[in-house]
């Protein structure tokens, strides 16, 4: 939460309190404007022009609002000290670290002796506190006609019960904004008041949990920015939609490309594909509860070009010109086409072959196999979570193996099935359609269409002698008598900097007793029964008929040329004559046992800098987090965590909806236990991970706790009805 100080490196007994410059504020010149008379320390903050020129923008769970840091000095328990920091104070034309942040307030302003270490223990981690330290934060909900005022603490801070009663009525008494409504907002599961709510009532003080805040907002900013473009509200084809394009949905569909900015009515999954990709490419993108065809400030501009900005606390539309959008697009094209660099390799090599060396040489084989191969092999190390039978790992402590067993079938196998002189069909249709594609001269719809022709053509292809074989002997010697398996993507333009590929291409389940027809077409069809790709980058799940692993194979070579993975292939100036598809085969991950939930990691709390941890999206069954169902949306919660010192908070900030005829849950899909579980993975995995990375973050110990590192992780898990986790995937992430 706003205002807690982490450790610094540096000696925090310093006099001059300047900490380390990535663990804490330090000295800045404040943005014209904000700089106010008024003193550091606040004793009372009597109208809301004066919480606002104390106050600043808030950047923790909620990305709108404002914030105003307060510590309450509770040496002399019977008569305890409030002040409320000027968060625009400045000194010497600086706003210095006492303004920033708790401690160094409180070293400045109460005489603070403690250590930070010791301070921090003193204030957030025990009952018995010797200083209370918070936020005054103001929300915007629909349902009010004025501004909420709430007092919140740090997820990790354990207060509760009796403590809320003391800290809200001690702030409260300070707050003399006439007419002002207030709440105290729990953003810890921790935090309970169920003991003292009728003191709280009595006190006038709502108690609102950090769900209901979100969803009372009218307007969620999930990426801000700004983009020129056509404002398209609620169109019917997304076929006709282009980068040059900004659409206003209903809801967001899972098989959008590349636009310009995008603006939904529906809450979206923050976790999704497609909302993980608007991040990493700096799409705008935006919840408006209201909007629609008639909405007063949209309506004037549809199918007109537009500068849009969508900002923490509202957005901006107003007219542009044509000229402009087809500039702002030219200027994000000119850059140089980015080749990929790959390895040819004929060895089909299961995880653990590819794990035998360090972890990083088990990575390089990104180069020969694909990333989500490569990283099948690093998640099995034995340096990261290794194998039921490696005394010490994750895997041997559970009692299985969290990584499922299986093999890499390499790039070059791809390369070799479309050069197969039979299939020179496909090839010419590959290259015509390439060379017009990064020539810039296909609309939508010719693009749509010509990647069906693509698509179809690889179905209808054969394999070069001998490569069906290769597989099957691979699938008998490492997953003997497995017969149901899943072929999932693992391609070169997936994982490499600045452009993860996550949700673009298609995995497909395969039976391996049907028999392969090494010549002869197969299909893709809709899966009504949620058995085929499941996984994959569009919004209807599919499946392969028949369903034999060359099917399969050749599903998963087809996507590559996916529309939408050719668009944003395009919009990252990927270079797509020299991509190449990889294949990761695994058992199908219910082979033991149903699948309970579904989850996906991010390690740093999307949308904020303040707020330390993980994000963590679960979903009930097996509805995917990345691919949701239509009218489904997953759980979200906060991990708040620094260190392994300090306990870790759990922050619900929305409740999950499994099916559109379902209502939305009013309980966690998984127990504390699980999710504590599912976070130490996670942890384990980053820090490998980092060690494995050159440039990942420069210190691996504290990987986990830090929010300044320029790449984080996506890792996807399944939850099986037998409790046994399984560790699906692996990626870096760049957005934030």
């Amino acid at each position: 939460m706003t205002g807690f100080l982490p450790r610094p490196r540096a000696d925090a007994t310093d006099p001059a309190f300047l900490p380390d410059e990535r663990y804490a504020p330090r000295p800045f010149v404040p943005p014209a404007g904000t700089r106010t008379a008024l003193p550091l320390a606040i004793e009372s903050i009597d109208t809301a022009d004066m919480f606002g020129a104390v106050s600043t923008p808030a950047s923790d769970l909620v990305a709108n609002g404002r914030a105003a840091r307060f510590l309450i000095d509770r040496r002399q328990v019977q008569a305890p000290v409030v002040r409320f920091v000027n968060g625009n104070f400045t000194r010497d034309g600086r706003v210095p670290v006492s303004a920033q942040s708790h401690y160094y307030f409180g070293v400045e302003t109460f005489g603070v002796p403690e250590s930070l270490d010791d301070f921090n223990a003193a204030t957030y981690f025990t009952d018995d506190k010797r200083y209370i330290a918070g936020t005054l934060r103001s929300y915007a909900l629909d349902e009010a006609s004025a501004l909420i005022y709430a007092v919140q603490f740090y997820p990790q801070d354990v207060i509760r019960e009796e403590a809320v009663v003391e800290a809200v009525r001690l702030v409260k008494d300070r707050v003399r904004i006439a007419g002002a409504r207030f709440a105290f907002v729990s953003t810890g599961a921790q935090q309970t008041t169920a003991d003292v709510a009728d003191r709280l009532a009595d006190l006038a003080v709502d108690v609102l949990p950090i769900d209901r805040i979100l969803g009372g907002i009218r307007y969620v900013p999930l990426n801000t920015g700004e983009a020129w473009g056509h404002l398209r509200i609620f169109p019917v084809d997304g076929d006709d939609l282009a980068a040059s394009d900004i659409p206003v949905f209903d809801e967001l569909p899972l098989d959008l490309s590349v636009v310009a900015g995008v603006l939904t009515r529906a809450v979206q999954d923050t976790n999704s594909h497609v909302n993980l990709k608007s991040k990493e490419r700096g799409t705008p993108n935006a919840v408006l509860r209201d909007a629609g065809p008639q909405h007063p400030r949209l309506a004037p501009f549809a199918d007109q070009p537009v500068h849009l900005v969508v900002g923490k606390d509202d957005f901006v539309i107003e007219p542009t010109t044509d000229e402009v959008v087809a500039a702002k697009l030219a200027e994000r094209m000119q850059r140089p086409l980015l080749r990929l660099e790959w390895e040819p390799e004929e060895a089909l090599r299961s995880y653990d072959e590819i794990a035998a060396g360090t972890p990083r040489q088990t990575r390089a084989h990104a180069a020969r196999y694909g990333s989500k191969a490569a990283n099948l092999g690093f998640l099995a190390h034995r340096a990261v979570l290794g194998r039921v039978g490696q005394p010490g790992t994750p895997s041997a402590t559970c009692g299985y193996d969290l990584v499922p067993h299986g093999f890499a079938v390499p790039l070059q196998a791809y390369r070799d099935f479309i050069e197969h002189p039979p299939n020179s069909d496909v090839r010419a249709l590959i290259d015509t359609f390439v060379a017009d594609e990064q020539a810039g001269r296909l609309s939508p719809k010719d693009r749509a269409r010509r990647t069906a022709d693509i698509r179809d053509g690889i179905m209808a292809a054969s394999f070069p002698p001998g490569a069906l074989e290769a597989v099957r002997a691979k699938l008998d010697a490492v997953l003997p008598g497995v017969k149901k398996v899943k072929v999932r993507s693992s391609a070169n333009a997936e994982d490499v900097p600045d452009f993860d590929g996550a949700g673009l291409h298609d995995s497909y389940s395969a039976d391996t007793t049907k028999p392969d027809r090494p010549i002869g077409p197969c299909r893709v069809e809709i899966d009504d029964g949620g058995d085929g790709g499941g996984d994959g980058g569009g919004a209807v799940k599919q499946k392969v008929k028949p369903k034999s692993v060359g099917c399969a194979i050749k599903g998963v070579y087809a996507s590559l040329w996916n529309k939408r993975a050719v668009e944003e292939r395009s919009f990252a100036r990927i270079d797509q004559t020299t991509i190449a598809m990889g294949l990761a085969i695994v058992p199908a991950y219910d082979t033991e046992s149903d699948v309970a939930a579904n989850a996906v990691v991010v390690t740093r709390v999307l949308n904020t800098q303040d707020v330390y941890g993980y994000s963590l999206s679960v979903q009930q069954g097996n509805n995917l987090v990345t691919n949701p169902d239509a009218g489904t949306w997953s759980e979200v919660t906060i991990a708040g965590f620094y260190s392994d010192a300090e306990p870790i908070s759990l922050t619900v900030t929305r409740f999950a909806k499994p099916a559109r005829d379902a209502p939305e849950r009013t309980d966690a899909v998984l127990p504390r236990a699980r999710m504590l579980e599912i976070v130490d993975i996670a942890k384990r995995v980053e820090r490998a991970y980092c060690a494995a990375t050159p440039g990942y973050y420069d210190e691996c110990s504290i990987v986990a706790g830090a929010n300044d590192k320029e790449a984080s992780l996506d890792l996807e898990l399944k939850i099986l009805e037998n409790a046994r986790l399984v560790c699906k995937q692996v990626r870096e992430f760049g957005g934030r």
